[in-house]
């Protein structure tokens, strides 16, 4: 009744905006460390990229080498979670399957890149490994016989998304955490550089601190964020009909453009080929589907796993993610004003950083310090210097030209 009449407090310790996977944690860490908390959001729970996202996640990244071990301790910190202390203190699964994942070369440059990431993800504590075309098909029969190789990554699984974040936000409600949804946030409110709360279409909330967690929203509550420093990107997904066990771990390839899994339920579930969308999908606002994005995911799907090409689409989506000028998320306190915090741009990757994340801030927001890294994530990074557009997750296409190289 309280998310139906938008009912708002008069005063909480901290305010989030955003009731996504990284607002809920935020707001779950926070809370089980006794601070008052109300969540806010323009539409409802689990209802933008959280909700609409492949449920993928993992360990690592091979697109990243400067921020290598940071990245492997955050997303290790989060599949160490998924599996441990929060699937006991929230008493769920969320349907997690630990079952490892491939990122599958098509072709030479591909091949040449990802052998070249394993062996920087191992340095980094991964637990990565290449595998030839003949191996990759033992351990996936359904490979195409023209992939040259996998990278295999074994800490790696896939979740259902509503599951996880609702299980959140449960755990969040135990510890006296308000959700007002369907409510914009106007603007935070500060009394010369100290936030003293949030302004929203339905009146006032004094908090101590706000924390920004809107991923693709980001800039309309932090306008002097340096434009392009983050940007929406357009994702689109297509599932199939039912199919008996295929694929028994998740997917990607083309660095990351495109991933797929098969879900609990036996359809098979694939996205990307933002390059076939409108302006490649960045900068847009609407959730509308492309017919030649959704066109080149199911060749993309039937090219890798020949098996499926037969199989009857049945639905398809968008959704908005947070891409930022340099592909790695912006974690932590923002600029000089004490009591503002952001967690938002995780390049479609939320799901592997985002729990870690809500433990990271919250220690920040409680304590002044985070026993986790995120150095690398500092939101402010793009105020120091240029926030010109080399985001790795598209790189080689029209917005992005570079080639991906380890070595930057």
């Amino acid at each position: 009744m309280e998310e139906q009449n938008h009912a708002l407090p008069t005063s909480v310790d901290v305010a989030i905006v955003g009731a996504g996977v990284a607002g809920c944690s935020i707001a779950y860490q926070l809370a089980k460390r006794g601070k008052s908390i109300a969540v806010f959001d323009r539409r409802g729970i689990c209802s933008g990229a959280s909700g609409r996202n492949g449920g993928i996640t993992g360990t690592g990244s091979a697109l990243h080498a400067s921020a290598g071990e940071a990245i492997a301790a955050l997303t290790g910190e989060n599949f160490r979670m998924l599996q441990d202390e929060l699937s006991r203190e929230l008493d769920d699964d969320f349907s997690l399957m630990v079952t490892g994942g491939i990122d599958v070369a098509t072709n030479d440059e591909q091949a040449a890149f990802l052998k070249q990431a394993v062996v920087h993800q191992q340095a980094a504590g991964t637990d990565v490994e290449w595998l030839d075309s003949r191996e990759a098909r033992e351990l996936i029969p359904a490979l195409s016989e023209s992939i040259l190789g996998v990278e295999w990554k074994r800490n790696s699984g896939h979740l259902w998304p509503f599951q996880l974040v609702h299980a959140l936000a449960n755990g969040a409600r135990h510890y006296d955490t308000r959700f007002i949804t369907h409510t914009e946030v106007k603007r935070v409110l500060m009394d010369g550089n100290q936030v003293t709360g949030l302004e929203t279409e339905h009146g006032t909330v004094e908090a101590g601190a706000v924390v920004i967690a809107t991923n693709a929203w980001t800039r309309d509550l932090l306008p002097d964020l340096p434009e392009g420093a983050i940007v929406p990107a357009r994702g689109q997904i297509l599932v199939t009909q039912p199919v008996g066990q295929i694929l028994p771990m998740p997917f990607s390839t083309n660095y990351d453009k495109e991933y797929g899994r098969q879900t609990h339920s036996g359809q098979i579930l694939c996205g990307g080929f933002r390059r076939l969308d409108v302006d490649e999908g960045l900068g847009l606002y609407t959730e509308d589907s492309h017919t030649p994005a959704i066109g080149g995911i199911a060749h993309c799907l039937s090219t890798i796993f020949p098996k499926l090409r037969d199989l009857r689409v049945v639905r398809t989506w968008s959704g908005l993610m947070g891409f930022t000028a340099d592909g790695l998320p912006m974690i932590g306190s923002y600029g000089d004003r004490a009591g503002l915090f952001v967690a938002a741009g995780f390049n479609g990757g939320g799901f592997s950083y985002s729990l870690a994340t809500g433990k990271a801030m919250a220690q920040l927001v409680a304590n002044g310090r985070s026993t986790l890294d995120i150095d690398p994530f500092d939101p402010n990074r793009f105020a120091r210097g240029d926030a010109g557009w080399e985001n790795p997750f598209t790189a080689g296409e029209r917005n992005n030209p570079g080639k991906l190289s380890l070595d930057a």
